[in-house]
């Protein structure tokens, strides 16, 4: 299955997944650290690193912001 990856702040990749593959394993297989800390969403909705993905999701990652006064 096809999955599109966006990170926000780095362009978008588009993956081979197998079917039924988490979003663990989809951020791994994007090549984004799995250190990083990132809020995670299915088509727009929160989701978890043990979420599955379906052919044709998009999965955003939206790094946390850090710092500050």
């Amino acid at each position: 299955m096809k999955v599109k990856v966006l990170c926000l702040g780095r362009s978008a990749r588009e993956i081979e997944l197998s079917d039924g593959s988490s979003v663990e394993t989809a951020i791994a297989t994007a090549g984004y650290p799995k250190e990083s800390s990132y809020s995670r969403h299915i088509n727009g909705h929160p989701s978890f690193d043990s979420d599955t993905l379906q052919n044709g999701d998009v999965l955003t990652l939206v790094p946390q912001v850090k710092g500050g006064n």
